[in-house]
Order: structure tokens, then sequence, then C-alpha cells
């Protein structure tokens, strides 16, 4: 009886033993299932904020802006080189404004219908340093020049010139592209103008700083 009762011990605590699991558990210590480390990495995954990675993947702003170009020639004549003569003809002369230049009383064949009267000024080395392109003829309607004028702002605000002299001045505007070298003016204007041999009731100059 007394080796009945030992062996219903032994048999107890080998039941006991297994039920408890290995040895060298701690508590919080027992491995995750599968699923469980998964259900934790998708919490993680919807808890993620997106807003910068959505604020990253936005569409950016890709104008860019242009330097503008000099303005370098009009009528197709270069500053500051010789007379294209390929592209005007001389006509007659004007009245110097150099003494060692000349005037000349051209046609280009890139004609502008606000003007009728072409001079284009030579310096010594032969070099057109300035151009004035006017009309003499009489002025009845100053809001059609004023248009003129308007159209002619526009053009060369393609071009990297600033207006020397701001005004609200909508008969004339005087524009410059200073501080470069050689720089250029431009002068426009709806007066009625008497200089030299020109008589003008819209003209507009340009001037090479040589």
């Amino acid at each position: 009886m007394k080796l009945f009762i030992q062996i219903f011990l032994l048999l107890f605590l080998i039941n006991f033993n297994a039920i408890s699991g290995e040895s060298g558990d701690l508590p919080g210590q027992e491995e995750n299932k599968p699923e469980d480390m998964f259900d934790k990495k998708t919490e993680e995954q919807e808890g993620l904020d997106v807003s910068s990675l959505t604020e990253l993947l936005k569409p950016k702003n890709t104008d860019v802006l242009l330097p503008k170009n000099r303005l370098d020639q009009i009528f197709n004549q270069f500053f500051l080189a010789e007379l294209n003569k390929d592209q005007l003809k001389i006509i007659g002369e004007c009245e110097k404004s150099l003494v060692d230049g000349n005037c000349f009383v051209v046609e280009p064949k890139k004609l502008s219908n606000h003007f009728n009267n072409y001079f284009f000024y030579t310096n010594s080395q032969n070099q057109v340093y300035s151009i004035i392109v006017f009309n003499n003829e009489k002025q009845g309607d100053l809001n059609s020049c004023k248009d003129k004028i308007s159209l002619w702002k526009d053009y060369f605000n393609s071009f990297d010139l600033t207006e020397k002299e701001p005004n609200d001045n909508s008969l004339n505007f005087v524009l410059t592209d200073a501080p470069q070298k050689n720089s250029l003016e431009i002068f426009a204007s709806c007066y009625s103008e008497k200089f030299r041999d020109i008589k003008s009731s819209f003209s507009i100059k340009f001037f090479k700083n040589v």
C-alpha cells in the first residue's frame, strides 16, 4: 500500500511539470504567436502618419522664370555693327550728331506702319549707335498715339529693360537696360518735336552709350 502511494505521488509530480511549461520561462517572456505579431504590425501601419509623405508626393510648381534677352537689334539692324545693307536701302543723308559720324535716311525691309522716317546714325567706326524712327504727319487723335505707345511698351517688355523714369504719362516712356555695358536707352513720345532736321508727331529714339 505504501509503495502504491509513492508511485501515485511520482506520477502526479511528472504530470504537474508537463503542465507548467519549460524551465526558464518568465512571465512576459513567452514567444508571441505568428498571428499576434502580424496583428501588432498591422496596428502600427494603420496608425502611421502619412500626411508628410502625401505632401512630398504632391506635384510641385515647375515654372521657371528665364532671364530676358537684351535688345541688341531693331528693324534688322544690330547696334554697334555696320549698316546691314542686305536689310535696308540708303535713300539719303541726314544731319549727323557726331563730328566724326554720319546719318543716313534708310528704308528697312522690316517696316512699321507707325513710322514714315528712319534715321540711322553711325560713329567714326561706321557702327550704328543710334536709330530714330518717327512719323512727321500731323496727328489728329492723341488716343491713337496712346495705343501705339502701349503696343511698343508691351513689345519692349519682352526684353531686359526697365523704366528709367516711371510715370503715369501714357504719351511717353523712357526705358534702359543699364547697368549693362554700352547700355541702351529708348525714348518714345507722342509729343510734337522739332530738332535738327527732324519734325515728329510720334517717335522712338534708340541711343547706345559707347
